[in-house]
């Protein structure tokens, strides 16, 4: 695949470019692109060890045809154009009346550009192959977190969820009904460092539990589970390794949180921080035990927790948003690579019958009116059609709503959706919306 066309003839003339299968060997060219795009060294932490979580038969790179000389180069290999990876992961989404399923998504990762071919229309070919591999390969739905968000709703994405940070002082009353603090007493927990091999192997178990039981959980591979949580002493500096903690009832393992303490004194006072970057469960009472215990570290004096929902249960134990200094940002943005077969995977909570004109450049595969039907058992079949459209929309507005939020009637109001049948905005909603917010992505 190659490019040569300028999107404006005042712009610098797109360069000619090749797409590449990367691997191993190719590893000095990856870093350095890595590098040169996040410019964020990790000391200590090899090439290898820095690319053992890459899938190589899904990362692939754009290659310069051709180039003048680069003064002041060091003569070699020339640099990457371009870059990009993918998981296949999956992600917890409305199943029909209420229930949850797990769907298969390719998850977009290692995604850059090199700082002198910005704005050349490298990263749309990038994007335009990756999409058109998935299609190929049946993957209807991708996912991913953007570094920048004005970015990716140029090709199909839309944010459908939050990231939700919530910070608590130590000590938090953590209230809950008397049920579920006798619940939650019959739930223990222990602390292990994170980054060994059996600790990272209980973490996916447990990670993959979770994520049954949540709406917009993204979960691993077990290939990224075996290398994400390694501890890198001298990457890791003065910081503690990172922990886990782990919810066991039963001896039976239903929930973890990862934890990193920050020792922190003034005054001969102690005021350390606790950063919660994971927690899950499979019920709520596992999940009050996790949070009473990282609210209840010695020498610490806040907490901070992110990934968490705009519902999130420790959200209201802790009091609501004013005590937890909630502070809110995107995080997965969702792509419907084949629109009829990801709105006929998820499951609906109310029947419909409208007719989707769908604006999807990207993919022109689905740029065409479906027709999504769905029955009073919750679920939904979508088929072409050349019905009168009853709502116009661009397919970004699809992925927004696909975890159930982001309701298609409120991206009528804001504009992004045109409704053409009376009504036909409120019965979609209705029909894709879940009975709690999706939780925010793990991070990839």
């Amino acid at each position: 695949m190659t490019t040569s066309d300028s999107a404006l003839t005042s712009a610098p003339r797109a360069p000619a470019t090749t797409s590449v299968a990367l691997g191993p060997e190719d590893a000095e060219r990856i870093m350095a692109l890595e590098h040169l795009v996040w410019f964020e060294v990790a000391p200590g932490v090899s090439a290898e060890d820095s690319l053992a979580e890459l899938d190589f038969e899904r990362t692939r790179g754009a290659e310069l045809v051709s180039s003048g000389p680069r003064p002041g180069a060091a003569p070699g290999a020339e640099p990457l154009a371009g870059m990009y990876a993918s998981w296949a992961m999956a992600v917890t989404a409305p199943g029909p009346l209420g229930s949850l399923v797990s769907l298969p998504m390719n998850g977009l990762t290692w995604v850059g550009v090199h700082p002198d071919l910005r704005r050349r229309g490298i990263l749309r070919q990038m994007m335009t192959e990756h999409l058109t591999t998935a299609h190929d390969h049946g993957e209807a739905v991708a996912g991913l977190q953007a570094a920048e968000p004005g970015i990716y709703g140029r090709f199909g994405y839309g944010a459908a969820s939050l990231d939700v940070t919530l910070t608590l002082g130590r000590g938090t009353e953590l209230a809950a009904g008397e049920a579920l603090d006798a619940a939650a007493e019959q739930v223990s927990t222990h602390m292990v460092p994170a980054g060994t091999p059996e600790a990272m192997a209980v973490i996916q178990r447990a990670h993959l539990r979770a994520a049954e039981h949540t709406l917009g959980a993204v979960t691993r591979t077990e290939e990224m589970a075996g290398v994400w949580f390694r501890d890198f002493p001298v990457a890791r500096g003065s910081k503690e390794p990172l922990q886990v903690l782990f919810a066991t009832r039963d001896d039976d393992v239903c929930g973890y949180a990862l934890v990193r303490r920050s020792s922190k004194w003034e005054h001969n006072v102690p005021g350390g921080e606790v950063t919660v970057r994971e927690i899950g469960a499979t019920d709520p009472a596992a999940l009050l035990a996790l949070a009473r215990r990282v609210v209840d570290f010695d020498l610490t004096g806040k907490v901070t927790l992110h990934g968490r929902g705009l519902d999130d249960p420790i959200l209201w134990w802790a009091g609501g948003p004013r005590p937890t200094s909630l502070r809110a940002g995107d995080s997965l943005w969702v792509r419907l690579v084949d629109v009829d077969k990801a709105l006929t995977a998820r499951g609906y909570a109310a029947p419909a019958d409208v007719v989707l004109d769908v604006l999807d450049p990207v993919c022109p595969w689905n740029q065409r009116r479906w027709r999504l039907t769905v029955g009073s058992d919750g679920v939904g079949r979508c088929l072409p059609t050349d019905d009168a459209p009853d709502l116009r929309m661009p397919v970004t507005a699809l992925g927004a709503a696909y975890l159930g939020s982001r309701p298609i009637a409120g991206q009528t109001v804001v504009g992004t959706v045109t409704e053409l049948r009376p009504g036909a905005a409120a019965e979609l909603s209705r029909a894709m919306r879940g009975d709690v917010e999706p939780v925010a992505a793990i991070g990839f």
